[in-house]
């Protein structure tokens, strides 16, 4: 048996009720997080100071 791992990053936004946000994504090309920032860039995936990744939701609510 194999086992495997894929990186993702998860969104640190709040949802508009107030509660943690629970987008992730990843990328099957992506061997780091930083690949996925990198390739998720342009569907709209934003990484903030400190590390904080925002996705397109939350980004286009203006949750940031």
């Amino acid at each position: 048996m194999t086992a495997a791992s894929y990186p993702v990053i998860s969104c640190d936004g709040e949802e508009n009720l107030g509660g943690p946000c629970d987008a992730e994504t990843g990328h099957p090309m992506a061997r780091t997080v930083t690949d996925v920032r990198r390739l998720r860039a342009p569907e709209g995936w934003h990484t903030r100071p400190g590390g904080r990744d925002i996705c397109p939701d939350c980004w286009k609510d203006d949750i940031r």
